[in-house]
């Protein structure tokens, strides 16, 4: 499934040093042990979506980037560490299973919204759910082996991983493939200099 010619599939999102996805590698392999019916993440493609906006005109990018260029360079650099293993909606009946990012500052959840709200003269909806840092894992299938991988997750839920510093948002291409998502980036937003 690619974009009709002339649109890119697009979100804007934060890029995760390799420390962080080799740590998430692991999480996922041990979760993988249970044989859980989910479709896994490659870790090299994960990342913190601030915003996915789906298919754009390919004319709207250089409008993108000047828009959103000033937020991005208000914006300090943020400190943030992976870790924490969840699902959505719960639990009880997880159709994603996520490792949350801590934000001590607080800074990702007010960046989210400026993003959000520059966005809507453009025609690109609200989010309804309100934004959580976190780095989808999986997402589930079937209820195959659900106990297990419920187990699994909870002992691993305060699993702490490495801290690390966003300097940067991207709007990234987003090329569906059958081998999975392949991910370009299309413009690079550097936060202010501390």
């Amino acid at each position: 499934m690619t974009a009709p010619s002339g649109e890119v599939r697009a979100f804007i999102a934060i890029e995760l040093p390799e420390e962080v996805k080799s740590f998430l590698r692991a999480i996922v392999t041990d979760l993988k042990k249970t044989a859980a019916d989910v479709k896994w993440i490659r870790p090299e493609g994960m990342h913190l979506t601030l915003k996915f906006l789906g298919n754009i005109s390919t004319d709207l990018v250089p409008v993108l980037e000047k828009e959103l260029g000033p937020i991005f360079m208000e914006q300090r650099r943020v400190s943030l560490r992976a870790g924490e293993l969840g699902a959505f909606p719960g639990l009880g009946r997880p159709r994603v299973i996520w490792a949350g990012l801590h934000d001590p500052e607080g800074a990702l959840v007010p960046l989210a919204r400026r993003v959000e709200e520059l966005l809507v003269p453009f025609g690109f909806a609200p989010e309804k759910r309100p934004f959580t840092p976190h780095l989808t894992l999986g997402r589930v299938r079937s209820n195959k082996r659900m106990a297990d991988l419920v187990e699994e997750v909870r002992q691993n839920m305060d699993a702490a991983g490495p801290s690390f510093a966003a300097v940067q948002a991207v709007l990234f291409q987003s090329i569906l493939k059958p081998s999975g998502a392949e991910y370009h980036p299309l413009v690079r937003f550097p936060f202010a200099e501390d």
